[in-house]
């Protein structure tokens, strides 16, 4: 068996959906709202999980989801199963589609795997799709793979969108529009009969030459000693090197937003005293995010923190509900230590696969005791938050009590300490948002359910991601801080850049492609 008889050898990652609303419950799994940094995680994705020391088999076999328009789980009533996403073909071209065709064409990420998704795009449930699936994903970009639904999708287009009046036009619907595998029991169930109905083997016959093609690259049919991946055994598992991968991962994506006066980083003295509060001290599970395996070892906030220095704990509040009771003791806390390390956020229990949030403010009375903890602190005081999504920090970004703030995510395994080393200043910080943070009222601007990422004044659509947003975020997109100082200039440079000089320095090889196509506008 492979993996030591616990996993195949098909992995349905990533999800390279556009992060386009802060409330989506699953924007947290996504690289953020940007279609080109989605297309290159995307294209090193695959790479690495696909490619290794044989070009003859895959290593395993990656699939991009969700294709097409996914990003709404349970909003105000309407849920991913009988979702239409309305999407104009700009949308389509220059937002929603990019991140795929990068994950699947072959001179990209090559992926060889795709999931169609709940939701139906402009009318038609995307597993029944055939311009996503054949026109665009196959015919356009050239994907060569198999096309797997989303789990029970299948029967969302019978059931929930009722864009079919059968089973046998279900069935029927999904393979010919380029689906092969249903992640369901809708086909088990129902294709004997569609068959005996009358509908085409050729279907079946497409979908499985799809599907034992990519069971071929990956070696399911070839003697076990031809190939190098199936001497991998246990050892290559937790690895020294793995655990390092991991910890560096956590370290580079830990964002400084706020630095005033360089309070940050503190100084490691065994003399002084540091003030932890706040209801993500002591995550554990919390920064593992979601669709995690099972880790070796967990190292919270608190506990990298207390490989540094000597550490009081006082738990605050909780994440979500409004029991004040524990402000006072967190402040006594505060008054007592050198410096103030405030740890909140949000966890599963506000953004999860399925949930969408309502609110975009710091849940609970967080937000009170946070002020109330900076008031009262002897020694600067340090806010950072976890999570995927984003909260409004409006109110928190300008209070002069907060001296440092700092957005960790879901940092994983050794979150804790790629936290600490952080601010004890052994790593400089070098993270960047990859989503914007808006303020709260945004939520209050715009539905969930439009799609459009452009302003909209009829709709009152103030614009989605930095790209398009038109009023004022607390973050922007790409910010983050070091403690490194740069410095830059511009130098003048002409204006003017000589074709001849470019083309000479171009080799035979492209000059060729390159002199054809310049020949062949200037003559149309």
């Amino acid at each position: 068996m492979n993996n030591v008889g616990n996993a195949g050898l098909s992995f349905w990652a990533p999800n390279l959906n556009i992060f386009r609303d802060p409330r989506w419950g699953r924007g947290q799994e996504t690289p953020g709202e940007d279609p080109y940094l989605n297309a290159q995680y995307v294209k090193n994705f695959i790479q690495g999980m696909q490619n290794g020391s044989d070009p003859n088999y895959l290593k395993v076999s990656a699939c991009c989801k969700h294709f097409a328009g996914y990003s709404l789980e349970n909003w105000q009533g309407m849920d991913r199963f009988h979702f239409n996403a309305i999407i104009s073909e700009q949308d389509l071209a220059d937002t929603y589609f990019p991140a795929f065709e990068s994950c699947i064409s072959p001179n990209s990420g090559a992926a060889s795997g795709i999931m169609c998704s709940y939701n139906a795009v402009n009318g038609i449930p995307s597993c029944a799709n055939d311009f996503l699936l054949t026109t665009t994903a196959r015919q356009k970009w050239g994907f060569e793979g198999y096309i797997t639904s989303d789990c029970d999708a299948v029967s969302d287009v019978f059931n929930s969108h009722h864009y079919t009046n059968s089973t046998d036009a279900t069935c029927s619907a999904v393979l010919s529009a380029g689906m092969d595998i249903d992640c369901g029991n809708f086909l088990p169930d129902n294709l004997p009969q569609a068959l005996k109905d009358g509908m085409s083997t050729s279907l079946l016959d497409t979908a499985l030459v799809n599907l034992f093609s990519v069971q071929m690259r990956l070696g399911m049919f070839d003697p076990l000693d031809n190939q190098p991946y199936t001497k991998l055994n246990t050892t290559v598992i937790n690895s020294k090197q793995h655990q390092k991968i991991a910890l560096v991962a956590a370290q580079e994506g830990i964002v400084l937003l706020k630095n005033d006066n360089s309070t940050l980083p503190f100084s490691a003295s065994s003399e002084e005293v540091a003030a932890v509060v706040g209801s993500n001290a002591m995550a554990h599970v919390t920064i593992q995010g979601n669709y995690y395996g099972n880790a070796p070892y967990l190292i919270s906030p608190i506990d990298g923190i207390s490989a540094y220095v000597k550490v009081n704990y006082s738990l605050g509040c909780n994440i979500n509900d409004d029991d004040k009771t524990k402000i006072a003791e967190a402040c006594e806390v505060a008054a007592m230590a050198t410096y103030t390390i405030i740890i909140a956020g949000i966890d599963q229990s506000i953004e999860s696969e399925g949930h969408d949030r309502v609110s975009i403010s710091l849940p609970g009375v967080q937000e009170e005791m946070i002020q109330a903890v900076a008031d009262c602190s002897k020694g600067p005081v340090v806010l950072v938050l976890l999570g995927g999504g984003h909260v409004d920090l409006s109110n928190i970004k300008d209070d002069p009590n907060i001296n440092a703030i700092i957005w960790a995510g879901y940092p994983g395994q050794s979150g804790g300490q790629a936290l600490a080393q952080i601010l004890y200043g052994d790593i400089s910080p070098a993270g960047r948002l990859v989503s914007t943070m808006y303020k709260s009222d945004y939520v209050n601007q715009v539905s969930m359910e439009d799609m459009g990422m452009r302003p909209n004044k009829t709709s009152g659509n103030p614009g989605r991601s930095y790209r398009f947003f038109e009023g004022e975020a607390v973050y922007e997109f790409g910010t983050g801080l070091s403690y490194t100082t740069f410095q830059f200039q511009f130098t003048n440079v002409s204006s003017f850049l000589s074709l001849q000089a470019i083309e000479s320095s171009l080799s035979d090889e492209f000059y060729t492609e390159y002199k054809a196509e310049k020949l062949g506008i200037l003559a149309a």
